[in-house]
């Protein structure tokens, strides 16, 4: 099982995150920035576990986001983003996930939790 906890940083939603210009699409700064952030945590916690490979298996996904007000935020934009972030790490594609589990809950602060783990065939 993959778990991983990021606090304080704010979720980067994917609504409207691709920009266009110059004849071609790009990220926003602050979309990639957080993919980047998402991704490195992500890695550290795959580095510690004992010969752990990304996953070409199908998998079931946990997401828990906690927001710190009550503005609009539409969850399926966050899980998004999230699945794009933990490509190439936990798993090898993320059409691979079957099922996700997920909640977005009122907190102090911004907070996000992650788990994946193998479904079961």
């Amino acid at each position: 099982m993959f778990e991983v906890q990021l606090d304080g940083v704010p979720v980067i939603s994917k609504k409207n995150r691709l920009k266009f210009g110059r004849g071609r699409t790009y990220k926003d700064k602050v979309v990639a920035d957080f993919e980047a952030e998402l991704s490195k945590a992500a890695a550290e916690v795959v580095a510690q576990l004992p010969d752990f490979s990304a996953w070409t298996c199908p998998v079931k996904m946990v997401v828990v986001v906690q927001v710190p007000d009550k503005r609009r935020r539409d969850l399926s934009n966050f899980l998004d983003t999230i699945c794009d972030a933990l490509q190439d790490i936990v798993y090898c594609d993320d059409v691979q996930i079957v099922s996700i589990d997920a909640t977005k809950k009122l907190a102090s602060s911004w907070s996000l939790y992650i788990s994946v783990e193998p479904a079961e065939n």
